[in-house]
């Protein structure tokens, strides 16, 4: 990464910076001690100089040797001599603070009085003097040190010597300079040790930071390499005991995910999960097809604008404000569907989401409705002709018997009412057993041509009495066909009574039929007066009847009969009429392989 190699730096001079001051801060306090040290043996060496020329020069104080003028000028000579060998300004004083030599004067231009001095003045009261300030030039710091002289034990003037102030610190440039050499070389070292450290910690952190982020980009296999001992080896198998717990959790989770998912997928119940502000979280397939949604996104939508039934909404609602579980059956008008819908809190506790769980009811209440509807259209077919042959029976108990004709034409009744009851009776069983499974197909081999011709020749007498044309378009060379030739023929003879009955004369009626792939299509088509589009999904349902139909004495099985004969070959049958254009019945059967 590009911000390692700074941060290794950064570190190395961190580590360099905290031993060099580690370093600095004695070396600072012992160099003071060494300044201080130096200073105090300075001034004692510089005590004990003036000491010994304060004992040579007593000799030539004595007022019983030379006279004055010599002694001065030998003074002179001997000040500028000792300077040499004490490396340091001499000043001889007598008594009265008058100068009798300087090593630094020449005799012409003498001094003036220096006992006003402070160094002088202690030196000639017999103590020790010391001072400093500025040369005369006021260009170096002086030192001075200032002794008595001694003569027969009485003061007789006062050797003051004066030596630069930088000479106390002289000596310390040969200490002090080891000393920093020696931390520099200290931090240079410790800054490159700092950087190896920092850098060789820094690639394990870059290799853990490059796993984590490899880790959260998916690559769960990816583990850190470290062959570095100590605590950087047990980071590396840190973070691989870690991936490797990560791995087997998000494994888990997503095993878990993908069997809910599964689940939800293919459940027929729907499935709606809430937020407490409604939006809805998940919605599974069962759902949307229960609901109409479409293929419309879902998730982040709220409820309100994705279901337009208010019903559910208020269930919501509720159970997200009581914090129980509630049930209400719900009438959708959108798709026509009634559903159960249960609503569940998702957390009993706090103002959560909630889970909507949607069971279908249509098919059980239209179960319940065609039953109902059985009951009552049996009741009414059955009706009719039980009423007609007590109102016969009535009126041949009150004498109609006695006239042989009218008793005839009653008998003749009855026994059409009865053929009818019959008929209703046999086509119910037959449907049931149908629709429960209980009968068999015996397909076989079959030509269709010779079928086709005898149902025509069936009802020739009844279509020409009612002025309708019977046609096959029927070619005699038609590939065979698998089929129950008894359940074929009455699968035409139900599709061209049907026909007959809503043909009008003059109408006509055709039976056509056409291999396609694996299939023969049969079609019966009529020129009657059509079905309208709202009865049309209803025609195969068991008694019904369109409005205009409701005066045949049909029992209204026929067609349901027919689709669930057609159904039990494996073939399909569809229906299409316009209202005053007849209608086209089309049904399939395999052909013989």
């Amino acid at each position: 990464m590009n911000f390692q190699p700074s941060l290794n730096w950064r570190i190395a001079l961190t580590n360099a910076a905290l031993i060099f001051l580690a370093l600095a801060v004695p070396t600072f306090f012992l160099t003071g001690m060494l300044r201080d040290r130096l200073a105090t043996a300075w001034e004692q060496r510089l005590e004990q100089q003036a000491q010994l020329v304060s004992a040579t020069f007593s000799l030539y104080l004595d007022p019983a040797a030379l006279p004055l003028p010599a002694k001065t000028e030998n003074l002179g000579d001997l000040s500028r001599e000792l300077e040499q060998v004490v490396n340091a300004h001499i000043t001889i004083i007598a008594i009265d603070g008058a100068v009798l030599a300087d090593s630094r004067q020449s005799p012409e231009s003498p001094p003036g009085n220096y006992s006003i001095l402070p160094e002088v003045r202690q030196a000639l009261a017999g103590d020790l003097g010391r001072s400093s300030r500025n040369d005369p030039t006021g260009t170096e710091a002086m030192f001075y040190t200032a002794v008595p002289i001694w003569n027969n034990g009485a003061v007789v003037g006062a050797v003051r010597l004066g030596a630069p102030a930088s000479q106390a610190e002289y000596n310390l440039g040969p200490i002090f300079i080891p000393l920093a050499l020696w931390a520099l070389a200290v931090g240079c070292l410790s800054m490159a040790l700092g950087y190896l450290t920092a850098r060789r910690t820094s690639q394990a952190v870059h290799l853990v930071t490059e796993g984590s982020q490899r880790l959260g980009d998916g690559e769960l296999d990816h583990r850190v390499q470290s062959y570095a001992p100590g605590e950087i080896h047990e980071l590396a198998d840190a973070f691989n005991r870690m991936a490797d717990s990560v791995r087997g959790v998000i494994q888990n989770l997503s095993a878990e995910r993908n069997t809910l998912s599964a689940v939800l997928d293919t459940m027929a119940d729907g499935v709606i999960v809430t937020e407490p502000s409604g939006q809805v979280m998940l919605l599974n397939p069962a759902a949307r097809g229960l609901l109409g949604i479409g293929g419309q996104q879902a998730e982040g939508s709220r409820l309100i604008e994705l279901v337009r039934d208010h019903e559910i909404h208020r269930l919501v609602s509720q159970c997200q404000a009581d914090k129980v579980r509630l049930q209400q059956e719900v009438a959708l008008l959108y798709p026509r569907r009634y559903l159960s819908a249960i609503a569940t809190p998702l957390d009993e506790t706090s103002a959560r989401g909630v889970l909507l769980t949607l069971h279908d009811l249509t098919r059980i209440r239209q179960v319940e409705i065609s039953q109902r509807e059985f009951v009552s259209n049996v009741s009414h077919e059955l009706r009719n002709p039980m009423a007609s042959i007590k109102a016969i029976v009535e009126t041949l108990e009150l004498g109609a018997m006695e006239d042989p004709k009218i008793a005839a034409d009653f008998l003749s009744r009855i026994l059409r009412d009865v053929d009818r009851i019959n008929n209703l009776v046999d086509d119910l069983l037959e449907l049931s057993r149908m629709e429960s499974g209980q009968f068999i197909i015996d397909a076989e081999p079959t030509s269709l041509p010779p079928l086709v011709q005898a149902v025509r020749r069936q009802f020739q007498e009844t279509a020409e009495a009612r002025e309708v044309t019977i046609d096959t378009g029927v070619p005699d060379n038609l590939p065979l066909i698998m089929a129950d030739g008894d359940k074929l023929n009455q699968i035409l003879v139900n599709l061209v009574e049907n026909a007959l009955k809503f043909t009008q004369p003059q109408g006509r009626i055709a039976i056509e039929a056409q291999p396609i792939p694996g299939w023969m299509e049969i079609r019966v088509k009529d020129t009657g007066i059509g079905v309208a589009p709202q009865h049309l999904p209803h025609l195969f349902e068991r008694f019904y009847k369109a409005d205009r139909s409701r005066r045949d004495v049909g029992t209204g099985l026929g067609l349901a009969i027919v689709k669930q004969l057609v159904e039990a070959h494996g073939g399909r049958i569809t229906v299409e009429s316009r209202e005053g254009e007849g209608c086209n019945f089309t049904f399939t059967m395999p052909q013989a392989m």
